[in-house]
């Protein structure tokens, strides 16, 4: 019985003395998203009254997504449950978005071309910022070729 229960509890002392060390730091990129809302007070007519936009402040955006990653702009109006990725036509509407260090824009214009009411109620914008790693600063990887390309950014 002593000879099972020392064998048994052998791998037990070998696994529970190792130690696992990290030794190399790897960037993550990311993805950040908020939920806004756009009140109907908040569309400034322009063109007149052709187009119509809401700017939101967004802080997080900063140079760095700015330059090198990714925005996104999802809305959805009063009554649905669902996101419209932008740039997107809602009855011969269209909307847009335009980004800039801090803010994101959101406009409407007609497609007809006439003046464009803005919403009535209130407009759920999703914006998505995704961190990214500039590929230009890694000229000696031959994007072209996926073996150059594993090699240089550590994919298995």
């Amino acid at each position: 019985m002593k000879r099972i229960f020392l064998l048994s509890a052998l791998p037990l002392f070998f696994f529970s003395s190792c130690k696992k060390e990290i030794t190399e730091v790897q960037q993550v990129d990311q993805a950040f998203s908020a939920v806004y809302t756009i009140k109907p007070g908040d569309w400034v007519a322009s063109n007149g009254g052709k187009m119509q936009s809401a700017e939101l402040e967004v802080p997080e955006l900063d140079n760095i997504i700015y330059e090198d990653g990714a925005v996104l702009v999802f809305l959805s109006f009063s009554g649905t449950n669902y996101y419209e990725a932008l740039p997107q036509v809602f009855d011969g509407i269209t909307f847009g978005a335009l980004h800039s260090n801090g803010y994101i824009t959101i406009d409407m214009t007609a497609l007809s071309g006439n003046m464009v009411d803005p919403p009535g109620e209130n407009v759920r914008a999703k914006i998505v910022l995704i961190d990214a790693t500039r590929l230009a600063l890694r000229k000696d990887v031959n994007l072209k070729d996926l073996k150059s390309v594993e090699r240089a950014f550590k994919i298995k």
